[in-house]
């Protein structure tokens, strides 16, 4: 394993990929890059919507004075609007309440809209150089590859404690999972470390021979939802607000599970984001998988409480606290139907 970093690194020198955001130490170009390189392929982003973004809003105070209509007309056909709204709101933030500067404390970068622990670790790196692994699926394909059985953050901590440059070794990381998803030859020195059959592992399914090819891939949301419950029994739920599918029905509040992110931080940073208020967390009481035709939506629910804070919709949407005996009156998303009736069954 202590050879493992250098080896990296120096096939890493011959090997790089060349992104704009590569050479900057600027955190809010960094974040810029890292958001929108959530949902779509690295290339298309550093070929036209990471240009676009900057050439419009060079700095962090550009972009924490516009409005969403201006902000929407670089970010559309990224898709998931979720983020570049979070995107405009952490901007409002760190201008209202921070300098315009980008904090370098871990916990302070998670607090803001839309960053999860991937892009806060991320932030801290390539911004600030701290010896933090940017921990994605990549990263945890490779070291579970290479270390199986061990736990994947502490051998990510021990690999990058080696390395003089954090950036580059998260950067190094990155390249080599690109190029063993693209079936790449791995060059001297490194390829000691992925002979032929296992980089053939990380090929997708359509590149392997028939006797390796397995099922089709089909790409998995998963969402962590709260229930939220008061002392007198009643929950609270939400309107879906303009703009989104299924207008008109309710829902429990929640969204998307970050890069790196356990279920129950992901409820907790996106009941921030969505309601402004502090909760506990309980383990999932239910889980439902949702299988669609371009993707299945895996659904863990919640049972939380109010730990500071009242709720604010602050996505414009409807709220209102109920009892489980007016659940059937209300017209709910339809993958809301079994949590229903568990949560109908539990005590307080």
């Amino acid at each position: 394993m202590q050879k493992f970093t250098p080896t990296l690194l120096k096939w890493y020198a011959t090997n790089k990929r060349d992104f704009p955001w590569r050479n900057t130490n600027d955190p809010y170009k960094i974040w810029v890059s890292e958001i929108m390189s959530h949902q779509t392929q690295i290339n298309r982003v550093a070929e036209h919507f990471y240009p676009h973004f900057i050439e419009k809003f060079p700095t962090l105070l550009d972009l924490a004075g516009a409005k969403w209509k201006e902000v929407y007309s670089v970010w559309e056909g990224l898709g998931y609007y979720s983020r570049g709204k979070n995107m405009l709101r952490t901007a409002e933030i760190l201008a209202n309440e921070f300098n315009a500067q980008f904090p370098k404390e871990f916990e302070v970068l998670i607090k803001l809209p839309g960053i999860g622990t991937y892009t806060a670790a991320a932030i801290q790196s390539f911004a600030f150089n701290k010896t933090v692994p940017a921990i994605d699926t990549n990263l945890s394909r490779i070291i579970s590859t290479l270390w199986p059985n061990i736990n994947i953050p502490q051998v990510a901590k021990k690999l990058i404690s080696t390395a003089d440059s954090s950036k580059d070794w998260n950067s190094a990381m990155m390249d080599l999972a690109s190029f063993l998803r693209e079936g790449r030859p791995i060059s001297p020195p490194l390829d000691i470390y992925f002979p032929e059959e296992v980089s053939r592992s990380f090929l997708p399914s359509k590149n392997k021979t028939s006797s390796q090819r397995k099922k089709p891939h089909v790409h998995c949301i998963e969402v962590g939802i709260a229930c939220i419950w008061r002392e007198d029994g009643k929950y609270l739920i939400q309107s879906r607000p303009e703009g989104k599918s299924f207008v008109g029905r309710w829902e429990f509040p929640g969204g998307k599970r970050e890069k790196g992110e356990d279920f129950r931080k992901c409820v907790k940073r996106e009941i921030m984001e969505e309601l402004g208020i502090k909760i506990s967390v309980r383990p999932h009481f239910y889980e439902e998988l949702c299988q669609f035709k371009r993707a299945n939506l895996l659904l863990k629910f919640h049972r939380c409480q109010i730990q500071s804070g009242t709720p604010k919709p602050l996505e414009k949407q409807e709220l209102k606290w109920v009892e489980p005996t007016e659940f059937r009156n209300i017209k709910f998303l339809d993958t809301n139907a079994q949590a229903l009736e568990r949560l109908k069954k539990m005590k307080s």
